[in-house]
């Protein structure tokens, strides 16, 4: 009997805390289910070796919130290290796959957003006439 109830114990313990995310978690809406008309422009205007194909086939909820958050560059950052490193603790976290694309797509975030910092007259005079 001990053998039994030792075997479904962690059964139990799984199923709590599927229960526990789910009352944590938003109710579910239609656009979580696909992607939507912005993540899908979003995405064809990703280059092609930086779009997360995979996240974007296996979990649509999480591809839309990036692409919502996509032009504001604090924010975008946040949601992809929110989504990179376990904050709350016991999240089962994404298949190794789907990882290298957010961590690729993270520095390809980074970057481009190391591009778009404005300088200032003297330092666009600088660069265009080619002085240091």
């Amino acid at each position: 009997m001990l053998e039994v109830l030792k075997r479904l114990q962690p059964q139990a313990e799984a199923a709590a805390e599927r229960e526990h995310w789910l009352r944590a978690r938003r109710p579910e809406r239609e656009c979580d289910r696909a992607l939507t008309g912005t993540s899908r422009q979003w995405l064809r205007r990703l280059p092609p070796r930086r779009r997360p194909l995979r996240l974007c086939m296996v979990h649509p909820r999480v591809a839309n919130r990036i692409a919502w958050c996509w032009n504001d560059p604090d924010l975008s950052r946040q949601v992809l290290q929110d989504l990179l490193v376990d904050r709350r603790g016991g999240r089962r976290g994404f298949a190794p796959g789907i990882v290298r694309e957010l961590q690729r797509l993270q520095e390809f975030n980074d970057q481009q957003r190391m591009e778009l910092h404005e300088e200032t007259w003297a330092q666009a005079l600088r660069r265009v006439v080619g002085l240091p």
